[in-house]
């Protein structure tokens, strides 16, 4: 267990290492480990979304402008499958997994274990924040670890509901939400964790990730990048078009995992263009209403620094409701926009004259959380997945392996490391510990001394 507690006076001093106390002491005294114990935890907290249901769906209109389907579909409702899930699944996840023993420590009986780490740092994102703070939560407490959850405050009415859900149905011991800054950020990562939690940016997860390395403890880092979608010939782009606008433009493209930008054949990107047009007419007409809204200024100003002067756009900007109008184009290799991850309401589109293109240019990109491929030729799709490394790959559509909590969440390289959802987070918020149970009968294969012919006769033997 880590060591507690060397937090300052900048987040609540004593009272702050008093519940961290708690928790450890909470921890060693084997308060986690029932199942009964932790189903009451999640039972709590399903209880506590449905509860609170409207309240959350306000918290989310009020920071993010979220209309109220995106808001229940993509953080209510996917907890409340999630938590479902762990709960039906959990006592069989925590059974321990016999393994074969060899036969010269027989008779013996081993099995592998999950273990909880112990105490967990979480922190969530603002552009989901109560999916992306919660959803690893119910992990870490399924898993059997007491938990840390710093949620975002840029979203400080959710954060508000959020730790009022969660003061409602459970002890500080199991779970405490701290609100505040970056300040109280950079203060929790002084303090000692047994496994840190990130979903963000890059620069914070460099620091959780050192935190994590001079505490040599584990951590998930949940990052982001330029998730790309690439259309093959002879596919139908008006089907195309309707799926990357809907993965798109919901959050306002703010999901780590939307589309960032379509590589589409050159003589094929008039065409595609003309679609996505229709498509988001369609969608949008002339009002923002089903649109999120960014963040705050800091967030405005990025992306629209990132567009290229030659756009489209539907509609017009609410500025002092920070409401992008959704944008889309063609774009070029050497535009801003292609340097960085857009997570705002614009879709480049760029084109490829042919694979031998398509290769060299998504090779010189940084692994992405998702690749997303649009074909019906099963070699091309096969060839995408072999060539360009991501954290997950969805074929003739966008985001939907995401939703699916079945699968494993996760990136690799630039986009993080470490998987979770479902069973996956019970996985990463516990470790594999070997057991060998074996009785007091003769052993005739003990290496005792004195060894005298014991090494020929075991070399024979063995």
């Amino acid at each position: 267990m880590s060591e507690v507690c060397n937090m300052g006076d900048e987040i609540g001093g004593d009272f702050l290492c008093e519940v961290l106390r708690e928790q450890q002491n909470f921890f060693e005294t084997g308060g986690t480990r029932l199942l009964g114990e932790r189903m009451k935890v999640l039972h709590g907290l399903l209880e506590g979304l449905g509860a609170r249901e409207d309240d959350i769906l306000e918290a989310l209109s009020v920071d993010l402008g979220k209309p109220g389907l995106e808001g229940w579909l993509a953080e209510v409702y996917f907890l409340k499958a999630e938590l479902k899930l762990v709960m039906k699944n959990l006592g069989k996840w925590m059974k321990p997994r016999r393994v074969g023993s060899p036969f010269f420590v027989m008779p013996a009986r081993s099995e592998v274990r999950r273990e909880p780490f112990g105490r967990v740092l979480v922190m969530g994102p603002w552009n989901y924040p109560l999916q992306l703070a919660l959803s690893p939560v119910i992990g870490a407490v399924a898993a059997g670890n007491c938990v840390v959850l710093k949620p975002s405050e840029v979203t400080p009415e959710t954060s508000r509901v959020l730790r009022e859900l969660v003061e409602d149905v459970v002890g500080k011991e199991w779970v405490w939400v701290v609100e505040g800054g970056a300040e109280v950020g950079a203060a929790l990562l002084r303090e000692s964790f047994d496994f840190y939690f990130y979903t963000g940016g890059e620069r914070v997860g460099r620091l959780v990730g050192e935190a994590a390395a001079r505490e040599m403890v584990p951590c998930v880092l949940e990052l982001g990048g330029k998730c790309p979608v690439i259309v093959d010939e002879e596919v139908d782009l008006s089907v195309v078009a309707k799926r990357v606008v809907v993965g798109k433009f919901f959050n306002a493209g703010q999901t780590c995992v939307a589309p960032d930008f379509v590589m589409v054949k050159d003589r094929l990107k008039v065409s595609f263009l003309d679609e996505i047009k229709k498509v988001v007419r369609e969608s949008y007409g002339d009002g923002l209403d089903d649109l999120a809204r960014l963040p705050n200024e800091g967030h405005w100003k990025r992306v629209m620094k990132l567009l290229p002067e030659d756009v489209e756009q539907l509609g017009n900007d609410d500025r002092a409701g920070l409401k992008m109008a959704p944008r889309w184009g063609a774009v070029s290799w050497e535009d801003a926009v292609m340097k960085e991850e857009v997570f705002g309401p614009f879709l480049p589109i760029v084109g490829y004259r042919d694979e031998d293109e398509l290769w060299e240019r998504l090779g010189g990109l940084n692994d992405p959380l998702a690749v997303y491929v649009f074909s019906k030729r099963a070699k091309f799709v096969d060839d995408v997945m072999s060539r360009v490394r991501s954290g997950s790959v969805c074929v003739n559509d966008v985001m939907k392996q995401a939703v699916n909590q079945r699968l494993p969440f996760g990136g690799v390289g630039k986009s993080g490391f470490g998987r979770y959802r479902g069973r996956a987070s019970f996985e990463a918020f516990t470790y594999e510990r070997g057991v060998m149970r074996r009785g007091f009968s003769l052993d005739p294969f003990a290496a005792k001394p004195p060894y005298g012919t014991m090494l020929e006769r075991l070399r024979k033997l063995m």
